[in-house]
């Protein structure tokens, strides 16, 4: 087998670029915090290992959103699905045994099944995704104040458990996690039938895509990935009923890594510009943290830096054309050579 050299460098120098995103924020919070006197507590071996694990779950829950956004679906119940797969899956797992393994796949059972109900509540009501998803959150959250007594879960008072959100588990969970959606949405048929589905629906189902198989696919995978953020996240704190939509706050959260990686994808590949982009939206959290800003205006301003991004990749090309035209006027011609 030959080894092209050229594919190698451009998908590297590709890979680089999306390094540009986190670096630039750190760049940014840095020069703040440093303003405000807090560089200290911004740069320090705490604060990587605070940004890096954090990012984590967002990542699973950024690549929930993402797989059904490359197919044209919008879903709001992530963040349900999650809640109520840790709350089920949870106390599941605690009453079979207490070891991290028992725990993980019970939340990943349970999340499936949520999830496949959604999908066949999809298939069958025909109706558009987002009303779907939106009628589901609101039953998942009234389940989750029924089952187990309204209680909920705490899975962050045991140590075995929690151990799999620490280093160096935790990163060898994402990057198998990573590694394997790249393999399934880059070199599968799944993978394939997605992109084609979310380009041109009608003209993918008229070649021959079967889409309903394809939603199928998509949301088994989707509930895989939301049963290791359901596992993180019950990890951190405890998990209590949710109510009023709170549970789309988790969904809401990751949007940023979602645009960003959705972005990136032009330049590396789907799984790693949603890390990327969830790395970098992660550092300007802590940055905001460090810098102690109020919670209510971290979440303004983050609202406004996720409207800046949808801007700009929906707008791309528009915005560059007006740059160039702009520097044109205000730079002089090269003269041509004789």
């Amino acid at each position: 087998m030959k080894i092209n050299a050229n594919k190698i460098k451009k998908t590297a120098k590709g890979y680089s670029l999306t390094l540009i995103f986190p670096v630039a924020m750190w760049l940014l919070f840095l020069i703040i915090t440093a303003a405000c006197g807090k560089i200290d507590l911004f740069v320090s071996a705490n604060g990587f290992d605070n940004i890096f694990r954090q990012s984590i779950l967002t990542t699973f829950v950024a690549l929930a959103i993402a797989i059904p956004l490359s197919g044209g679906r919008w879903d709001f119940a992530t963040g349900t699905i999650a809640v109520l797969g840790a709350i089920i899956g949870g106390n599941i797992g605690l009453m079979i045994s207490q070891n991290v393994i028992v725990v993980l796949l019970c939340c990943i059972v349970t999340c499936v099944l949520l999830a496949m109900i959604e999908s066949m509540l999809y298939i069958f009501l025909r109706v558009p995704n987002m009303i779907v998803s939106l009628g589901v959150v609101m039953l998942y959250e009234a389940l989750s104040q029924i089952v187990f007594g309204g209680e909920g879960v705490k899975l962050n008072r045991y140590d075995s458990i929690i151990a799999i959100t620490q280093a160096p588990w935790c990163y060898v969970v994402l990057a198998l996690v990573l590694v394997v959606v790249y393999f399934l949405m880059e070199y599968t048929k799944f993978g394939y039938d997605t992109r084609s589905l979310g380009s041109n629906a009608l003209l993918s189902i008229n070649s021959g895509v079967k889409e309903k198989k394809n939603i199928i696919l998509t949301y088994l995978l989707v509930g895989v990935l939301l049963g290791f953020a359901a596992l993180f996240n019950a990890s951190k704190a405890n998990i209590t009923p949710a109510s009023n939509l709170s549970s789309t706050s988790l969904m809401y959260s990751s949007m940023g890594p979602v645009l960003v990686g959705l972005f990136l994808a032009r330049f590396s590949s789907m799984p790693w510009g949603v890390w990327i982009g969830s790395v970098g939206m992660q550092v300007m959290t802590y940055g905001m943290v460090c810098t102690g800003i109020d919670g209510s205006i971290q979440t303004i301003i983050t609202g406004v830096v996720i409207v800046v991004i949808m801007a700009y990749t929906s707008n791309q090309d528009v915005i560059v054309s007006a740059v160039k035209n702009a520097l044109s006027k205000i730079l002089p011609a090269k003269k041509k050579s004789v």
